[in-house]
C-alpha cells in the first residue's frame, strides 16, 4: 500500500525506530548518540536536515519517543493510538510546511526545533497519522513470530500481514513445516 508521497519515508522511519529496540532480545540500536546521528543520517532523504549530531540529552529524548511511538502500535484501539500520536505531534512542536521540492508542492510537518527527537517526533507521528487516516488502525501490527516482536504497517491489499519481515514469515514456514512433519512421523511411530 502506497500511503502517500508524504507518508511512505515517514512511516519507515517510525517502524525502524520502533524496532531499534528488540523488544525479545533487549538488544539495543541506539547505545549512544552517535547511533542517533546514523540512524538519522542512514535515512537521508529530502526528509532529513544535514549536519546534524547528536548529544546524550538527544539519545535520552529519541529512546523516549521511540517508547511513545511503540505506544501507537501496542495501543488497544484507534482512539488510543490516535491519542498517542497526537500527545506526540504536540510534543514535538510539528508545523505544516509547504515543501517544494520533489515531484510538485506537499505538505511536510515539522519540528521548528531543530533538535533530532523534536524533528522525528514531528515527521513520523505525520507519517503514521496519513496511514492510520488512509489504511486504518488495523494496519498497525507486531510481528506474529514466536522470537520477535517488531513492528510494522501492513501495505498488503488484504491486510494478510502476520510477520514484520520476509524473513520472520519464512522462519515461521519453516518451523510449522517441521512440526508438521514431527507430529506425522510421531503419528506413524503409534500405529
Amino acid at each position: 500500500m502506497d500511503f502517500s508521497h508524504y507518508s511512505d519515508v515517514p512511516v519507515q522511519i517510525a517502524v525502524d525506530l520502533v524496532n531499534t529496540l528488540d523488544a525479545v532480545s533487549g538488544e539495543e540500536k541506539l547505545a549512544s548518540p552517535h547511533d542517533v546521528t546514523e540512524f538519522i543520517r542512514s535515512r537521508d532523504t529530502d526528509w532529513c536536515k544535514p549536519g546534524w549530531s547528536a548529544t546524550p540529552s538527544d539519545l535520552d529524548d529519541v529512546i523516549a519517543l521511540r517508547f511513545r511511538l511503540r505506544m501507537i502500535f501496542d495501543a488497544a484501539d484507534e482512539s488510543a493510538a490516535a491519542d498517542t500520536i497526537n500527545c506526540v505531534l504536540s510534543e514535538a512542536g510539528a508545523v505544516p510546511r509547504l515543501s517544494l521540492h520533489g515531484e510538485g508542492p506537499h505538505l511536510h510537518f515539522e519540528s521548528d526545533d531543530d533538535r533530532p527527537a523534536r524533528w522525528l517526533g514531528a515527521v513520523t507521528a505525520m507519517g503514521l497519522t496519513v496511514a492510520l487516516i488512509e489504511g486504518g488502525f488495523e494496519r498497525f501490527g507486531t510481528c506474529m513470530s514466536s522470537s520477535c516482536d517488531d513492528v510494522f504497517v501492513d501495505g498488503s491489499r488484504n491486510r494478510s500481514r502476520r510477520h514484520c519481515s520476509d524473513t520472520c514469515t519464512s522462519r515461521e514456514n519453516v518451523a510449522a513445516h517441521r512440526a508438521r512433519q514431527r507430529n506425522a512421523a510421531a503419528s506413524s511411530d503409534a500405529k
